[in-house]
Formats: structure tokens, C-alpha cells, sequence
């Protein structure tokens, strides 16, 4: 308070306390009171107005200490708020007044208790999530000290590890009810009730009843292996039993209708299923060995085709002894199904790369096949152009897989002999030299083809030479069955030549080709013939070409060679007929009355 307000104030109390003293003596003396009265009352006055200010006096003194007061403990109070809530404490600005500190300190406080009563409100219901998550997930709640404010760091954490929380008891949720439709479908299909108490609380509570734990969760999924694991065993000793029966049931030659009388109502894999199955393996294994010998050809014929897919050689088949031993007896029968049994394990151990071996062998047959066809004279006839590009592009694509496919292969061998430290036979023999020999004797087996069709192309011009060519068409009538115009020239014979004219009719001017190829060949054939050791005097070969316009304009030649000069002369015969063979003479007339052919 400034120095003029306090003096005006001064000034105004002086007054009015002169003002109220002045009427109070005046109604004092028109009362009659005497003097002593008057300074009594007067005394009572100055009593009061003292005790008066002094009570303000100490009730201010008192609001001070008050204010006082406050200021050290909102201190205090926000001291530790923010202690507790991790926080910089406030402190306030020493030019202000003990009330202004007070207020601000006041104000200051109420935000700290409501930050605190905020973090302790968000912790109990983060808590209570928490807390049930845990219970369901048998999870350790997460970690915040009793009677502490939690901090903002930490708040954020347990809302991060309430959400983990959730998304596993999602993720688990989904699991269990996922595994839990899998098993029940299991126990359906293999006609089986649950067995222990876990087993009971899958098939009969409720799925959220259900406590999603790690244990449980692991255990759950141990029994759905479990059950998947006995579901295989049971489809394989199924597989296993059909397999043997069908072995039998083929050994014994029951009749189809039997087979189809018992398969009924037996395409699953119960356990009833199973039992039957392993009663007729016991029934036919009974009558088994009542057909000891029947069984026993059987498992050779088994044999022979396991031993092929397995490529065995021939010295390896016949390593089996008892393969050809015809005292049929049940230790015989015992023999061959260990044989047959140690066969197919090889099968099914290796059979990756014996498949690849396989797929090899068909692709190189498919090629022999493709080049077979190339080369038949006939491919061409009645054979539309679609399919022959078809079969080129196959063609194509054979021969590039091929080599992938041998390339392949080789490297799985030499895989399997480095795994199994031993060759890797095929046919008795390693793979590369299996291969070496297979394309040997394939271009061997070409060479003799090749001779072959040569000669047999040889001895056709010969034949062709003495009696004459065939037609490759029938003839046909030119005008609906008349007899053609123009017939042969008949044939002259001379002393010193021999002379055959013969009119051919010319169609195409292939056939003129035909001819071409056909002549040069008989002229290698009849040099072949000149040059070896035959008798000049008992063998005599003539040819004669003669050229003259026919029907169609054009050249026409005959080629003939027969064997003495006697014999041809003896057979000419210049009867014409009513028709022409290209690139042929008229046959000899028979010296006895017995028909030529």
C-alpha cells in the first residue's frame, strides 16, 4: 500500500472519529451525564475502536501466516506429484505476492492431482485388461509397482503389451477353433471318442471356455498331429492290406464278382475297416498256402516286371536261383516274397531316379519311332499335311528334351554314387556305358535295316528286270469298259538283235522319275552281276531301250535282263495285249502247259 493511501485512509478514520466523538458528547451533555460519566463512556469508546483494530490487526496477521502456509504446502504437495509423476517441479517467480504464489501454486497443484488421478485411472483399466488377457493367455501380468503413479512411459508400454495380448489371444482363438474343427473331423473319421480329459474339454466345451495358454495351445497342436499322425498309419496299413489282398486275390484268380462283394462298404480306414481287411489277408494267406504253387509263379511274374522297372540285367535275374526251382514248397514261397519284397523297397527307395531312367527310355523310343516314320516310303499317302507338321513339331521338341532329360539323369547318377559310394548299374553295366552301347546297337540295328532294304530293293529290280514290273494302280478302263485303241507293237526277233517295243502309257511325270532311279539302280545291279565270277558262255544279260511316241507324247523305256540268251529268246512272245506295264516286258510263255505266275 502506498504512503498517500494510507494517509488519506488515516486522515478519513481522524475525521469521522472526531465527527462520531463530537456527537457523542453532544448527546452525552443533552443527556445530563456528568463529566466522569462522560470520560468513562468515553474510555469505552476508545476501548472498543482499540480492540476493534487490534482483532483486524490479528485477523489479517492470521490470513498472512494462512497464505503463508499454503505456499509451503502446495510446495510441498507439487514437490512430490512430480516426483511421482516424473516431472519438473514448479517453481514460482519470487516478484510475485504471497497471494499470486499462492494461486499460481494452487492451480499448479490441481493439474498435478489431475494428472495423477488420470494415470491412476487409465492404470486400473489398463490393469483389469491386462489382468484377463493373462488369465485366458496364462500370461505374467505386465509389471507396474504398487502405490506408484505410472509413469507416461509406462502407460504407453502396457497399452502396447495389452495389444500384443490381444492379437495372440486372436491369433490363438482362431488356432484353437481352426484345430479344433480338424480334430473333430478326425476322431469322426477314424470312429474314435476322445480318451482323456483334455481331449473331453475340446470335443465338449465351449470354445471361449477354452484357456488359450501356451501349454494348451501346445499341447492342442500336439494332438492334432497325433491324430494325423495315426490317420496316416491307418490310410498306409489300409493301402497296405488292399495291396495284399489285390496280390492274393490276383495269385488266387478269385472271380470279380467275389472281389466286388467284399470291397462293399469298405472305402474307408476304420478300424472296422481294418479288421475286416486283416481277416481276409488271414483268409486268403490260409488259402495260400493251399496254392503254393500258384502263388509261387505268380511272385515271378511280379518279379520279372519290378525287375524291369528296376533295370536289372540279365546276369542279375539269373543270380536268383530259385527262380527256375520247381520243388514248390512254402519255404520256396517265402524265398520269392523277400526277393519281391527287397525288389520293390529298392523301387520305392530310388525311385526318383529310376523314373527319370524310365522317362528317358520312353523318350528315346518315342525318337527310334519319329525316325522310323521318317523313313517309311509311304509316310506321305493318305497322310494329311496337318498332321505331318504336328508330328515334325513333336518331333522337334523330343529332340531337344531328350538331352535335358540324359543330362538330367546322369547328374542324379553321379549324385547316387557319391551318396552311396558304389556304381549305379543299369543293365548290369554303369549308366554312361548303358547309353554308349543302347545308341551302338541302335545305329547297328540302322546299318542292317539299311542292307536289308537294299537288297531287298535289288532283288526287286532283278525280278522286275526278267518278269516285269508291277503296276502301282490298277488299270483302269478309259471309256466305261472299251477296250483301249492302240495295243502293243508286237516284238520282232532277229539273228543278231533282239528288240522289244513296247507303247506304255505315260500318267505322271513321277513315273518318269520311277523309271530313272529304277534304271540306274538295275545298271549297278547288272555291273555287280558282270563283274563277279559268272559263266560268259552259260549267262547272257541284255538291255535294250527303245524309245517311240506314245499316247501321251513322250519317251518310254523298257529295261529287260534275263538269264541265258536261249532261255530269253525261247520265252519272247509277240502276242500283243490288250494293256502295257510301265517300265516292264511281256513274261516268257511257260515251256510246259503249268501257268507263270
Amino acid at each position: 500500500m502506498t504512503g498517500s493511501s494510507k494517509d488519506k485512509i488515516k486522515t478519513e478514520v481522524t475525521g469521522r472519529l472526531d465527527a462520531a466523538l463530537n456527537k457523542l458528547y453532544h448527546i452525552w451533555n443533552e443527556i445530563g451525564i456528568c463529566e466522569s460519566q462522560m470520560q468513562e463512556r468515553a474510555g469505552t469508546v476508545s476501548h472498543h475502536l482499540c480492540n476493534l483494530l487490534e482483532e483486524m490487526v490479528e485477523e489479517e496477521s492470521i490470513l498472512r501466516s494462512q497464505i503463508q502456509q499454503n505456499i509451503g504446502t502446495y510446495s510441498d504437495e507439487i514437490k512430490k506429484l512430480s516426483g511421482e509423476l516424473v516431472v519438473t517441479p514448479f517453481v514460482p517467480k519470487e516478484s510475485l505476492t504471497m497471494l499470486q504464489k499462492e494461486k499460481e501454486l494452487r492451480a499448479k497443484l490441481d493439474g498435478l492431482q489431475q494428472e495423477k488421478s488420470s494415470r491412476m485411472k487409465s492404470l486400473k483399466t489398463l490393469r483389469d485388461q491386462d489382468q484377463d488377457l493373462c488369465e485366458v493367455l496364462c500370461a505374467t501380468p505386465y509389471y507396474v509397482a504398487s502405490g506408484t503413479v505410472p509413469t507416461k512411459d509406462q502407460l504407453k508400454d502396457l497399452e502396447k503389451h495389452i495389444a500384443t495380448l490381444s492379437a495372440e489371444k486372436e491369433t490363438r482363438h482362431t488356432e484353437f477353433v481352426q484345430t479344433k474343427k480338424l480334430i473333430i473331423d478326425l476322431f469322426n473319421e477314424m470312429d474314435r471318442s476322445p480318451d482323456t480329459s483334455f481331449e473331453r474339454d475340446i470335443m465338449c466345451e465351449d470354445d471361449d471356455a477354452f484357456q488359450l495358454s501356451t501349454q494348451n495351445m501346445r499341447t492342442l497342436k500336439s494332438l492334432h498331429e497325433e491324430l494325423e499322425q495315426k490317420k496316416d498309419d491307418m490310410k498306409q496299413t489300409t493301402m497296405n492290406l488292399w495291396l495284399q489282398i489285390h496280390a492274393l486275390w490276383d495269385r488266387l484268380e478269385m472271380e470279380e464278382s467275389e472281389r466286388e462283394i467284399f470291397k462293399k462298404d469298405k472305402d474307408s480306414f476304420k478300424p472296422h475297416v481294418i479288421n475286416g481287411l486283416k481277416e481276409e489277408v488271414a483268409r486268403c494267406e490260409k488259402l495260400k498256402f493251399q496254392n503254393v504253387q500258384r502263388f509261387v509263379e505268380g511272385i515271378r511274374r511280379e518279379l520279372l516286371h519290378w525287375w524291369e522297372k528296376c533295370f536289372y540285367s540279365r546276369k542279375q535275374m539269373d543270380e536268383f536261383e530259385p527262380l527256375t526251382d520247381e520243388h514248390y514248397t512254402e519255404e520256396l514261397l517265402e524265398v520269392h516274397e523277400r526277393e519281391l519284397a527287397k525288389v520293390k523297397g529298392f523301387y520305392e527307395k530310388y525311385h526318383c531316379l529310376l523314373d527319370q531312367i524310365a522317362r528317358r527310355e520312353e523318350l528315346f523310343s518315342k525318337m527310334i519311332e519319329f525316325e522310323r516314320k521318317a523313313n517309311d516310303p509311304n509316310r506321305y499317302k493318305n497322310r494329311r499335311h496337318n498332321c505331318l507338321l504336328q508330328e515334325e513339331k513333336e518331333r522337334k521338341k523330343l529332340m531337344k528334351e531328350l538331352p535335358k532329360v540324359e543330362d538330367d539323369v546322369r547328374d542324379a547318377v553321379r549324385s547316387w554314387e557319391k551318396e552311396n559310394n558304389r556304381p549305379f548299374l543299369v543293365e548290369g553295366v554303369k549308366y554312361d556305358m548303358y547309353i554308349i552301347r543302347q545308341r551302338e546297337a541302335y545305329n547297328e540295328q540302322k546299318i542292317r535295316e539299311k542292307e536289308q532294304r537294299q537288297k531287298a530293293k535289288a532283288k526287286q529290280i532283278q525280278e522286275e528286270m526278267i518278269f516285269g514290273s508291277k503296276p502301282a494302280t490298277p488299270s483302269k478302263r478309259a471309256f466305261g469298259g472299251t477296250t483301249p485303241q492302240k495295243t502293243p507293237n508286237k516284238v520282232r526277233k532277229t539273228d543278231s538283235q533282239i528288240s522289244i517295243h513296247v507303247n506304255v502309257r505315260c500318267k505322271t511325270p513321277n513315273n518318269r522319275s520311277q523309271k530313272r532311279r529304277s534304271l540306274r539302280l538295275a545298271r549297278k545291279v547288272l555291273s555287280e552281276r558282270n563283274t563277279g565270277p559268272a559263266d560268259s558262255d552259260s549267262m547272257f544279260s541284255q538291255t535294250t531301250v527303245s524309245s517311240k511316241d506314245g499316247g501321251c507324247g513322250s519317251s518310254n523305256a523298257s529295261l529287260a535282263s534275263t538269264g541265258s540268251y536261249q532261255d530269253f529268246a525261247v520265252g519272247l512272245n509277240p502276242t500283243s495285249r490288250p494293256y502295257c506295264r510301265s517300265s516292264s516286258i511281256f513274261p516268257p510263255p511257260p515251256r510246259s502247259p503249268a501257268k507263270l505266275h
